[in-house]
C-alpha cells in the first residue's frame, strides 16, 4: 500500500508538472497581445513606485561603491589622482556609453536582418532590460525574457527570437574566444590553447547541428518517448527555429559580428584608461587579450554576472603583466562596476521605461 502510494504522488507530481509546462508553452506560443492600460491613476502610482525604486537601487550601488573603492585606494597618491581623475572618469563614462551603442547596434542589426522592423530606441530598452536581469539570476533568465521582449515590444515570433538570442549568444561567445586563442598565443603561451580550443570546437560543433540536423530526422525516436506530444511539438518548434538560423543572411551576421568585436574593444581602451588612471601603462593589445581571456571565463560561469570567476582571472592576468597587487584588484572592482554594473544600472531604468513587471503580470493572468 505504501509502494503503491508513493507511486500515485510522483505521478501525480509529475502530471501537475507536466500540465504547468504545457501551459507556458501554450502561452509563448499564443500570438502576442497589447497589455491592457491600467486606469491612468493607477499607472501614474506604479510609474512613480518603480522610479523611487530605481532611484534607490541606483544610490544604493553608488553609495557601496563609493566606500569600495575609497578602502580600496587608500594607499594611491590622491593629489595626483584628484587632478588627473575627472577626465579620466570622463572618458570612462564616454567609453561605456560607447560601447552600449555598439552591443545596441548589434541587437537592431540583427533583428533587421532577420525581416522585422524596430528601432535604436527599442533595440537599446530591450537589450539592456534583459542585460539587468542576465546579470542578476543564475542560469541566464535574461535569454527567455529577451525572446519575450522580442515578441512583446517588436512583434517578433517566438521561433525567430529563439534564433536570434541563440545566434547573439553564440557570436557572444565565439568572439572573445576567439580573441583570447589569439591573445594566449602571442601574450600568455604558459596558459596552454587547450581551453579555448575546446570552447571553440564545442560552438562550431553546436551551430553545425542547429544548421544542418533536421528535428525531423530524430522524430521516430521522440516517439518512443514519455510526453510524446510535447517533445513532437519542441521538435516542429527546432525546425522553425532553424529556419530562423538559415534566413539570416551571412552579410548581416558579419557585420553583428564585427560590432561585437568593437564592443570588445572598446572594453578594452576602457580597461586601459583605468590603468592610466592608477598610474600603470600597458599596451592595450595585451588588455585586449586579458580581457577576452577573462570574458571568456565568466562565460562558461553559470553564477550571476560572472561573479568570482572574471574578477579572479582579470586580476591574475593583470599581475602576469607586472601589474602591482592592488592596483590589479582596484582594476578588477572599477571593471565590475562599469563592465556589468553599468548596462545594470541602465537596465533598471529600461525595465521601468517597459514596463516589464506589468507584461509579465499580464502574462501571468492569460494564464
Amino acid at each position: 500500500m505504501a509502494i503503491n502510494r508513493r507511486t500515485g504522488d510522483i505521478r501525480t507530481r509529475t502530471t501537475n508538472r507536466c500540465a504547468a509546462a504545457w501551459r507556458i508553452w501554450g502561452i509563448l506560443a499564443s500570438p502576442p497581445e497589447r497589455v491592457s492600460n491600467p486606469p491612468p491613476e493607477t499607472s501614474r502610482r506604479s510609474l512613480r513606485a518603480r522610479s523611487w525604486m530605481v532611484a534607490g537601487v541606483i544610490l544604493v550601488i553608488a553609495v557601496v561603491s563609493a566606500v569600495l573603492l575609497a578602502h580600496l585606494l587608500r594607499d594611491m597618491e590622491w593629489a595626483l589622482l584628484r587632478e588627473t581623475a575627472p577626465l579620466y572618469l570622463a572618458l570612462v563614462l564616454l567609453l561605456s556609453a560607447l560601447g552600449t551603442a555598439t552591443y545596441t547596434a548589434a541587437i537592431y542589426v540583427l533583428v533587421r536582418a532577420s525581416g522585422y522592423p524596430t528601432t535604436i530606441g527599442q533595440a537599446y530598452l530591450v537589450l539592456t532590460a534583459s542585460l539587468s536581469v542576465n546579470y542578476v539570476t543564475p542560469l541566464k533568465f535574461g535569454i527567455p525574457l529577451r525572446i519575450y521582449l522580442y515578441r512583446q515590444v517588436m512583434h517578433v515570433p517566438l521561433a525567430v527570437g529563439t534564433a536570434l538570442v541563440a545566434l547573439e549568444t553564440w557570436l557572444g561567445m565565439l568572439i572573445p574566444a576567439l580573441i583570447a586563442s589569439v591573445g594566449i598565443a602571442l601574450v600568455f603561451p604558459e596558459i596552454g590553447l587547450a581551453a579555448p580550443l575546446a570552447l571553440l570546437t564545442i560552438l562550431f560543433m553546436g551551430m553545425g547541428l542547429a544548421l544542418f540536423v533536421r528535428p525531423s530526422r530524430i522524430t521516430p525516436l521522440l516517439r518512443r518517448l514519455p510526453l510524446q506530444k510535447f517533445t513532437l511539438r519542441l521538435a516542429r518548434f527546432g525546425e522553425t527555429v532553424q529556419m530562423g538560423f538559415r534566413s539570416l543572411p551571412l552579410g548581416w551576421l558579419g557585420v553583428v559580428a564585427l560590432l561585437i568585436g568593437l564592443n570588445v574593444t572598446v572594453a578594452a581602451v576602457r580597461l586601459y584608461v583605468v590603468l592610466l588612471m592608477l598610474g600603470q601603462a600597458i599596451s592595450w593589445l595585451s588588455l585586449l587579450a586579458v580581457l577576452a581571456i577573462s570574458i571568456t571565463a565568466g562565460n562558461l560561469s553559470m553564477i550571476p554576472m560572472g561573479l568570482g570567476v572574471r574578477d579572479a582571472s582579470l586580476t591574475l592576468l593583470l599581475r602576469q603583466l607586472g601589474v602591482p597587487d592592488q592596483v590589479a584588484l582596484s582594476v578588477a572592482v572599477i571593471q565590475r562596476l562599469f563592465a556589468p554594473g553599468w548596462p545594470l544600472l541602465l537596465g533598471l531604468i529600461s525595465a521601468n521605461i517597459l514596463g516589464v513587471s506589468e507584461m509579465v503580470k499580464h502574462w501571468d493572468r492569460e494564464g
